[in-house]
């Protein structure tokens, strides 16, 4: 009998782990509570070590193809305009990242879904509720035909960081902080390639710090500031325009979208209970600074397929699951949370003076050493699970 996966969220993260499982024979069927996939300025850079996992999928090369790969970046330091850059070695691919708009990403994956026929994907249709026994899981169901209950072998809670999986139906707590400013994170058209931005920039300072990253080959860049959160939603657009004034060099520019949100650095209290299992920002959150938030959640769908695949076909005992919670949340609280913080402080939050000189300096010494660099950039292979 072919075994039947529920997926609450058609985020990313959930997608991801549909199409690993379907492919592997699984019949899995995908609650979305919206009408259409999210397209807000989220996600966009996604560290190497996710590459051969996309490959693996058959996905790599349209995600190239929608976006494209890069080789280096660079440290902006507002207050004198020094702009010091890590370039990875090309003999060596963990210089690579994908940059590839979580909206196109999206897009991506619910191509492939869709060449899956052992898929569906259920539109505003939100989980109300869900039992387990040690069979499987019933989910009560309320979608456009009205109330209806859902049978399957396991449940994953993809949907995201107010998940109704991790609160509702496990009623799990979601330790941790709120740090004290609002993310900005705008699409703009600008051409900062031609004064010599690498496609992906973190611009140090107190006042004036962003994330600055190349989307596309259309000189279309997600520029990312933060802002006190008090000020009113309204009057955003004006903020941005004052915001850019002093962040950016004097070019054109056109923002084509913008999406506020507050950073947090939280995880659930556990990752599963017995046949129901999270996911990405469901289980966790960071900060976004770095590009770990989503790189993480994939990290987590593709250890995820690995260890369901084996209990559904392999004959694997549900320990292997108990492993997956274990390594993920380990993961995101040693590495992943620790290191998009130091991140988000290393723009932001240093002192003026030694503080915030050592760290310049430090940049200034890994850019001229490429053993520094490789060490630096490949801590990414620390998010893996290995079984």
């Amino acid at each position: 009998m072919t075994q039947h996966v529920i997926i609450a969220g058609a985020g990313p993260t959930g997608l991801l782990t549909a199409i690993g499982l379907a492919k592997a024979g699984t019949r899995v069927t995908i609650l979305e509570a919206e009408a259409e996939l999210n397209d807000s300025p989220r996600a966009l850079v996604y560290h190497y070590p996710v590459l051969p996992h996309l490959e693996k999928l058959g996905l790599l090369q349209d995600c190239i193809s929608e976006g494209f790969l890069r080789q280096s970046f660079g440290w902006h330091i507002h207050s004198t305009g020094e702009m010091i850059e890590w370039t990875g070695s090309p003999a060596y691919e963990d210089g690579q990242a994908l940059h590839l708009h979580q909206g196109l990403l999206s897009q991506v994956l619910a191509r492939h879904v869709a060449m899956l026929s052992n898929i569906e994907i259920r539109y505003q249709t939100r989980l109300q509720g869900c039992s387990q026994n040690a069979d499987g899981v019933i989910a009560e169901l309320d979608g456009p035909g009205g109330a209806e209950r859902l049978e399957g072998d396991f449940l994953v809670g993809a949907d995201g960081a107010n998940s109704a999986v991790r609160r509702n139906v496990l009623g799990l707590q979601f330790y941790g902080v709120t740090w004290p400013e609002r993310y900005v994170a705008t699409n703009t058209k600008i051409d900062l390639s031609s004064v010599g931005y690498s496609p992906t920039v973190m611009q140090i300072d107190q006042k004036h710090g962003a994330v600055i990253c190349k989307i596309d080959q259309s000189d279309v860049w997600r520029v990312t500031f933060v802002e006190n959160p008090e000020l009113p939603i309204e009057g955003l657009p004006e903020r941005i325009d004052a915001m850019f004034a002093d962040h950016l060099p004097d070019l054109p520019y056109e923002v084509l979208a913008a999406s506020p949100y507050r950073m947090h650095q939280r995880v659930a209290d556990k990752m599963r209970e017995g046949r129901i299992i999270l996911v990405g920002d469901a289980a966790h959150v960071t900060n976004p600074t770095g590009g770990l938030g989503l790189t993480g959640g994939m990290f987590d769908a593709f250890a995820l397929i690995e260890a369901l695949n084996r209990v559904l076909h392999d004959g694997a005992d549900h320990d292997i699951l108990e492993f997956y919670e274990q390594d993920r949340r380990r993961i995101f609280t040693e590495i992943t949370s620790p290191r998009a913080s130091l991140n988000l402080r290393s723009l932001y939050y240093l002192k003026e003076g030694q503080e915030k000189e050592e760290r310049i300096q430090f940049l200034r010494n890994v850019a001229g050493n490429e053993e520094l660099i490789r060490k630096e950039l490949s801590f990414t292979e620390q998010l893996i699970t290995r079984f």
